[in-house]
């Protein structure tokens, strides 16, 4: 009977066409698409929206098709760098910033557009950029902050409306200090509105930001200590406002100014996030000094407002001279209730930097073998899951160097297109403490508009597809 099954299986699988056939490991370049930087988000079941950069031939968005060899192209302004964007109601949300040569400036900016102008064959990006703004409790009114790059964000559903959290990168005009702060946005249909938590004493290096059920939560690394801190607000009160003293524009504060931190290791760059079920979420970094360097994942769970520690993990690697780690992505399948993390390092077998997915199977990490992927002609940029209810994986990334390429690979694959590496994890334990974040809310000034943009068709290359049953 065992048998019969996987004739059957082996059968229908065979009149099925190579890219529709789910449960492989698959890959695809664009040849028309050079691509220096790529993010991809999942939009639907197969579907997903994928960001391009390229210095030499412009800048855009696609959207890919499993099914289909045609891809849908749209481009953007050669000014505007994307860094991260969302998906949320079959509208793309996105953030980086908008470049005037001709000022020598940077600002800040945030646009969104509807997938469905992808088959529309035009639309428009709905665009805001920052300004700079007065802060009225600084120097009596004479200063003027700048945010001038907003790296990430996170988009959710809250008393109705759709908001927009992000972290973004700004400085006090004709001062050196660059800082990190939190902000919160709105688009009405017709007009933006934002604010923003100024970091006063720039302690906190925000790096990722994340939506759980009931939370907004900010992470970091500190600029004093190299220390992992989280910043958690309430998504019904972020970022609510208490008006102070006089002035035009009004002065605000906000209320909780109170964060945590731990001080088991020592955070090497950038700390990366990512929600899991209901108000529960995951970190993972790279860590230095503590005495070995390697890679660190700490899941947490929020009570009351606060984060709780439920697990924390290691894996050393070591550190080849002139490598330059970095934590690129990392993200979750609740089918699975697996994280997925890609990082740019060394890895444990492979004697090079190279970027590569780790896998970490929930609820309980442990001691012992841990596998990731990688593939040694591409750099792998972003990753995400392929959708709530499945158990595979997309990322984005392009030759060395060479085109756009997209990976598809399920969670379990015995056979695939990626080389495997093996890291060893061992546990670990920390407590949390409070910190303390002097500071104050401004709201931005802003220039937003529309920008109009139409779709071209493309074509996709298959470079390898590989089918097998799952372990």
């Amino acid at each position: 009977m065992k048998s019969l099954k996987f004739s059957i299986l082996v059968g229908l699988l065979m009149l099925m066409p190579l890219n529709a056939m789910w449960g492989q490991s698959m890959v695809v370049d664009i040849p028309a698409v050079p691509s220096d930087t790529s993010i991809v988000r999942t939009w639907q079941m197969r579907k997903s929206v994928v960001y391009f950069r390229s210095n030499e031939f412009g800048t855009g968005f696609l959207l890919v098709d499993e099914y289909s060899v045609n891809v849908l192209k749209i481009k953007m302004s050669d000014n505007v760098v994307v860094r991260d964007f969302r998906i949320l109601h079959d509208t793309v949300f996105l953030s980086g910033y908008y470049y005037d040569a001709a000022l020598a400036q940077q600002y800040g900016l945030l646009a969104r557009f509807a997938i469905q102008d992808f088959y529309n064959g035009s639309g428009n990006y709905n665009w805001m950029a920052t300004l700079r703004t007065p802060m009225p409790d600084c120097y009596g009114g004479n200063c003027k902050n700048q945010i001038y790059d907003i790296p990430r964000l996170a988009v959710y559903d809250s008393s109705g409306r759709t908001k927009i959290a992000f972290i973004a990168k700004n400085y006090i005009v004709d001062e050196t200090t660059r800082r990190v702060g939190v902000g919160s946005a709105k688009y009405s249909g017709s007009s933006w509105n934002v604010v923003f938590i100024y970091n006063k004493y720039g302690i906190e290096e925000y790096t990722d930001i994340i939506a759980t059920d009931d939370y907004v939560v900010a992470v970091a690394r500190t600029n004093d200590s190299a220390r992992l801190a989280l910043r958690i607000y309430p998504k019904n009160d972020f970022i609510s406002m208490s008006p102070f003293g006089g002035g035009t524009p009004p002065s605000y504060f906000y209320h909780n100014k109170f964060g945590q931190g731990l001080s088991d290791l020592e955070v090497d760059e950038n700390v990366m996030a990512t929600a899991m079920k209901i108000n529960k979420f995951a970190v993972s970094y790279h860590y230095t000094n503590s005495p070995d360097d390697g890679l660190a994942v700490k899941t947490f769970d929020i009570i009351g407002g606060l984060a709780s520690l439920t697990q924390a993990m290691t894996a050393s690697i070591v550190r080849r001279v002139g490598s330059d780690w970095k934590m690129r992505d990392i993200s979750y399948s609740p089918l699975r209730d697996k994280l997925m993390v890609l990082n740019d390092s060394d890895g444990g077998t492979i004697g090079g930097q190279t970027s590569i997915i780790y896998q970490f199977q929930l609820p309980l990490l442990s001691v012992g073998t841990y596998y990731g992927r990688y593939q040694p002609l591409y750099t792998i940029q972003a990753l995400d899951s392929y959708g709530a209810m499945t158990d595979a994986y997309i990322v984005s990334g392009n030759r060395r160097p060479g085109p756009l390429s997209l990976h598809w690979e399920m969670l379990g694959q015995m056979s695939t297109c990626f080389v495997q590496d093996v890291i060893l994890g061992r546990l670990g334990a920390a407590n949390l403490y409070t910190t303390f974040m002097q500071t104050n809310i401004n709201e931005p000034w802003i220039l937003s508009g529309n920008e109009p943009f139409v779709v071209e068709v493309l074509n996709k290359q298959h470079v390898c597809a590989r089918q097998s049953l799952q372990e």
